[in-house]
This record gives C-alpha cells, structure tokens and sequence, in this order.
C-alpha cells in the first residue's frame, strides 16, 4: 500500500515511522511545501497534496497544522482517500459540518481519529473499570492536563509552533483535547458545558494558555476538565468518584487504583501500560489494519468531530 503524510513536523515524522513498522506498507510519500527531502529515509517528497493524490495513494495521514485540516480532509474525502486525522480534525463548526457532509457521502471509507490516547493500555483499563460498574454509579470526575509550553518540543522556539497561535488552531482547549475526548470515551454525551479560560501566564503566546471546563447532564456526572499549558511539573490526572469507589489514573506516577470501603486496589503499575509514545504505532495499526480489511476504525472521524463540538461550546 502506498501512503501519503501532509505536513512533516514532530508528529508527521513519529506518523512516518509509524507507517514503516505497519504491515503492507510498501511506498510512503510526503507532502512538504519546502519540497526538501532531507530526512526523510528514502521517503518520496511532493510539494502538494494534489500532487500526493494524483501518485493515487491507498491512505493518507494529516499532520499539518490544526487550522488546514479541514482543506486537507476535504480534498482526501472527496478523492475517496481513506484519512487518520491528526487531532483536532478541525477546529471551526463550518468545517466540522462540511466533513460531516463528506463522511456520509463516503460511508465506505476508513477514517481514524487521532486521540492516540484510546490506545493506552492503562487508559483503556480504566474505561472498561468505569463501563463494568467498578466504582458503581459517577457522581463527578476530574481530568487534568499541563505541562510547561516551551518544554513540549525540545530544540524549538515554542513561540513558532502552532500551540502558541489560535488562528492555527493552538491554545488548550485543542491542543490538549484528548481530556475532552476521554470524557466522552468514559461517559459519553454531555448536556451541559461551561467554561472560563485566557491568557494568564507570562509566556508569549497569543491563544489560551489555561482553562477549566465544567460538563454535566441530567442525572451526572459532572466533570471537570482542567488544561494548561504553565505547569513546570507534566502532569496528567483522572480520578473518577463513584457512589461504590474511586478510581484514580496517574500518567506521571504510572498508576492506576480503585479505592473501596474495603481498600486501596493496584489495578495497573505496568511501565509498558503508561507508555504513550507506543500508542502511536498502536493506533497506525488500527488505521492501516482497517484500510486493508475495509472495516471502519475505531475511533473513526465521526467520533473525533464529536469532540471537536464539545471544544467548540468550550471555548464559545
């Protein structure tokens, strides 16, 4: 199968290797404006998606910067390219509308989401300990995130990536949406959302670095969403509370427990169960391994748009 990667930052090269370590993926093309080859591992290099489409590649991977996504995955679609969008899939409601469009008129074609998250071994643990009823009814959880903008991408100026603009789709709410995804993966749908979120530290950016998210609907829970991007020390956190227990996910600790009345239960201490850069390659699998079987993957775009909306209602 041949390949096509659009944009070729940090997560585009990660995507590429990814796509080398999967079966059956014999050719891989990449789109860079500067049309540079270096780098790349024998990759073959276009200038242009048209021109990435017309070498008529199996599937494609977008990974340019979060404001193009929607032109991209508008010229996939439309060409019956099956696509794994990068997260956010889009980042205007227009867009999320004109996508949806396109998915309908294209049921048959493979998509993915890219909230990489859902393959973490540990993670994926805790949603099933939530939908088995280990903790009984959710009554409220907390989902935190941060971690200090300019550590994020060792060897670059954090004030030229995308994370530091809102017109390229930067800012918490999108850059950190995986929270918001996770929210949804574990309870599904909400009602209700409230948000308050700014500028507030020192770093020169001109999106929002912090935010808290409220999200409810009748009968609970409600959740909060905590995102940043000024904490010195990464952290990312989830605790679920529930009338028989509480569950608790520490990426940084690389724990996850279940506290009852009659203890405090290790569920998951296993390093390969934390380890996210592995979830890469899990979900590349998925995707490739959907496109060649011509079943849908999970989770498929549809479902990324869904948690575009709820960023979306965040931020408006």
């Amino acid at each position: 199968m041949r390949a096509l990667v659009i944009g070729y930052g940090s997560i585009g090269r990660r995507h590429a290797e990814s796509l080398r370590d999967c079966d059956g993926v014999s050719e891989l093309v990449c789109v860079r404006s500067s049309g540079k080859s270096d780098a790349l591992n024998g990759a073959r290099v276009v200038s242009s998606v048209a021109e990435g489409i017309a070498g008529k590649p199996d599937l494609a991977v977008i990974a340019n910067a979060s404001a193009a996504h929607a032109e991209t995955l508008v010229t996939l679609l439309s060409a019956g390219v099956p696509c794994y969008a990068e997260k956010p899939a889009v980042t205007k409601e227009k867009d999320a509308l004109r996508i949806e469009t396109l998915l309908a008129q294209h049921a048959d074609v493979a998509t993915l989401s890219g909230c990489n998250l859902r393959f973490l071994p540990s993670l994926r643990r805790m949603h099933d300990a939530i939908r088995s009823g280990a903790v009984g009814k959710p009554v409220r959880a907390s989902l935190q995130a941060g971690q200090w903008l300019p550590d994020w991408r060792p060897g670059r100026d954090y004030r030229e990536t995308y994370s530091a603009h809102a017109a390229q789709g930067g800012g918490v709410i999108f850059d950190l949406i995986h929270e918001l995804d996770a929210a949804r993966w574990f309870f599904g749908e909400f009602d209700e959302v409230r948000a308050l979120s700014g500028k507030l530290s020192r770093l020169e950016i001109d999106a929002e670095d912090t935010a808290c998210i409220l999200l409810g609907r009748r009968g609970g829970p409600i959740v909060s969403v905590s995102l940043d991007y000024v904490s010195r020390r990464r952290v990312r956190r989830y605790e679920v509370v529930g009338e028989e227990g509480t569950l608790t996910w520490d990426l940084g600790a690389m724990e996850l427990t279940l506290a009852t009345p009659s203890g405090v239960e290790i569920l998951d201490r296993d390093p390969a169960s934390f380890d996210v850069g592995a979830t890469y390659l899990a979900a590349m699998r998925e995707f490739v391994g959907a496109v060649r079987a011509g079943r849908r993957a999970s989770p498929d775009l549809a479902d990324g748009l869904a948690t575009v909306r709820l960023a979306l209602r965040a931020k408006s």
